[in-house]
């Protein structure tokens, strides 16, 4: 690594140069149009891409419910018949196919003997 030998009046050089530094004198309220011109420039003229997809989403929805309005609103309302039970058909749904005696006979005594 090379020293610079003659670092010391580099230094002196930087100093002095600074101290000649003088303050400038600004037009009334410089900053303040500085500001606003660099604020107006930051301010784009149109929709973000987060805006441009929250629109998106809103049509959509938006769509999405107006065809579902319409549908709903076509088809007219179908009412079931109403179903009439009797008893027979309560006795016709459970019975048991065979109902001769004996087989209920042959169940009792098949239980009954040892």
């Amino acid at each position: 690594m090379e020293t610079n030998n003659n670092i010391e009046q580099d230094i002196e050089n930087v100093l002095a140069a600074a101290k000649n530094v003088k303050p400038v004198d600004t037009p009334l309220l410089f900053t303040e149009k500085t500001m606003q011109r660099i604020r107006a420039e930051k301010h784009e003229q149109g929709f973000s891409l987060y805006s441009v997809l929250k629109i998106a989403a809103v049509i959509v929805l938006v769509g999405l419910n107006v065809y579902t309005i319409s549908r709903v609103l076509e088809t007219p309302l179908q009412q079931p018949e109403p179903v009439k039970v009797s008893m027979d058909d309560l006795v016709n749904d459970y019975q048991v196919t065979d109902v001769s005696n004996d087989w209920l006979n042959n169940k009792t005594m098949q239980n009954e003997q040892p």
